[in-house]
């Protein structure tokens, strides 16, 4: 038995003791109407002075799973608010239409709609901090689901009592009977989800099913101990934390909003468990999260980074793409293989302005003296092996030019390949082409069919500018 002052006492001391809340915090409180919310609600409320928590809100997210429970959850939630004299935020989106899009599992697809309405919510009112109702069952439940889905060791770690995100847990010091038995005690109401209490998923099989047969015949108290080995794991972790940040300044050589690119040779010095960390490091940055990234993906993408293959990539949850440009290896959110082809035609000398490209075409007798010299962005072909009109273009699969030099033609896929240009960059490399033929690389390599003889009168001047 737990009477509500030392409920709310052990809560006190787990919120200092984790400094999950500052002097003078706005604090969200997400409330789905559940017995954990209502009882994380209620506590807040009641130790609000002791904690000089400035301002409460509830925020509620409706998921539209459940038909008209969903509404009387939202309902619930709302009027408890109002009990309690707190502000009420909420938001809703269609969770099965957003699973079918992403492709993901609807318990997945649930937390991500949630999360991002979180997000909002903080940024929104202006908040510090979202308190989430999890509790050590929660917490002893995700340690297992995730052991059993392929985690690697910073996973073990479970959920943390507070993110950079801004989201806390302050119920993390308690069991899920003991937040019933805190209800009871002050005659709280709260909503039941039915399906809660069937094993419709790997969460409630879990509990229902696996955790009461692992309490009977291995340990009683299999939560207190899992919850302490996430409390250990997570003291690891922030040992790790340490090493993380001194090691990414000097092997990360950029990174933006969507990749972060990487000194390959540097990376082949980290020890394995630290360069699995620097790549689960790059994951959160571009995404926010590791969700949906298991162990075999980490150890996957270390394997693959040794091999050091320069064109070639490998494809990660959500869309992540990893690949080896030369001597680094970059992981991106962004697909630089499938580069959005271009076709510009040029009727004419002159300038020629495409917005990415900016090509200048003249004439030049073959004698004159102000012919500008040739380089790698100025090319000079015969004028009359040229058949107008031109274009300017992407590559397309089956070109063939014939480089300058040589009798016989080749792919222009073994010319890339041949002249290690990376794959990420062959989509974007411009053409330009006469009516039958292409005439140059631009930037690369002149066609043997328009090149300056002795016999040429006239050259056609092409000037390359990339902006």
């Amino acid at each position: 038995m737990m009477d509500t002052y030392i409920f709310q006492k052990r809560i006190i001391g787990f919120v200092r003791q984790q400094h999950l809340i500052e002097s003078q915090n706005h604090i969200l409180v997400a409330v789905s109407g559940g017995p954990d919310s209502v009882a994380l609600l209620h506590t807040l409320v009641a130790v609000q002075d002791a904690l000089e928590i400035k301002l409460l809100t509830v925020v509620h997210f409706n998921h539209r799973l459940r038909g008209d429970f969903s509404a009387q959850d939202e309902a619930f939630a709302h009027d408890l608010a109002g009990r309690v004299g707190l502000g009420f935020f909420s938001g809703q989106e269609d969770v099965r239409a957003y699973q079918a899009a992403h492709g993901l599992s609807l318990e997945m697809a649930a937390r991500a709609c949630r999360y991002s309405f979180f997000r909002k919510a903080l940024a929104e009112t202006g908040a510090q901090k979202l308190a989430l109702g999890h509790t050590a069952d929660d917490q002893a439940e995700e340690l297992l689901l995730r052991l059993l889905r392929g985690t690697g060791p910073s996973g073990m770690a479970g959920m943390a009592a507070r993110t950079q995100q801004g989201m806390i847990r302050p119920l993390l010091a308690v069991r899920r009977s003991e937040v019933l038995e805190y209800l009871k005690d002050l005659r709280l109401d709260f909503r039941q989800d039915a399906s809660n209490l069937e094993p419709v998923c790997q969460r409630n099989a879990l509990r229902l099913e696996i955790l009461p047969l692992l309490k009977k015949h291995f340990h009683p108290q299999i939560t207190q101990t899992l919850s302490r080995h996430a409390k250990l794991v997570q003291e690891e972790e922030s040992y790790w934390e340490l090493q993380i940040e001194a090691t990414w300044p000097k092997v990360c050589l950029g990174e933006t909003k969507s990749q972060a690119s990487f000194s390959s040779a540097k990376l082949a010095l980290l020890h394995p468990a630290l360069l699995r960390r620097v790549f689960r490091r790059s994951i959160e940055k571009l995404t926010g999260n590791v969700l949906g990234f298991y162990a075999v993906h980490f150890e996957l993408l270390t394997e693959w980074s040794f091999k050091g293959r320069s064109g070639k990539s490998i494809q990660l949850p959500h869309r992540i793409r990893a690949y080896q440009e030369g001597d680094r290896l970059i992981i991106s959110t962004e697909d630089h293989f499938s580069s959005k082809p271009f076709c510009w035609t040029i009727p004419e000398l002159g300038t020629h302005d495409f917005g990415l490209y900016k090509l200048n075409l003249s004439l030049k007798n073959r004698t004159s003296s102000d012919l500008p010299r040739a380089s790698i962005n100025t090319a000079w072909m015969d004028a009359e092996k040229i058949k107008w009109p031109l274009t300017v273009r992407s590559w397309q699969p089956g070109d063939r030019f014939q480089p300058l030099g040589l009798d016989g033609s080749k792919k222009l896929q073994d010319f890339f390949t041949d002249s290690k240009i990376e794959r990420s960059r062959r989509g974007r490399i411009p053409l330009l082409c006469d009516t039958q033929k292409i005439c140059w690389i631009m930037g690369y390599r002149l066609d043997e069919r328009v090149r300056v003889s002795p016999e040429t009168k006239q050259i056609l001047v092409a000037e390359y500018h990339n902006h």
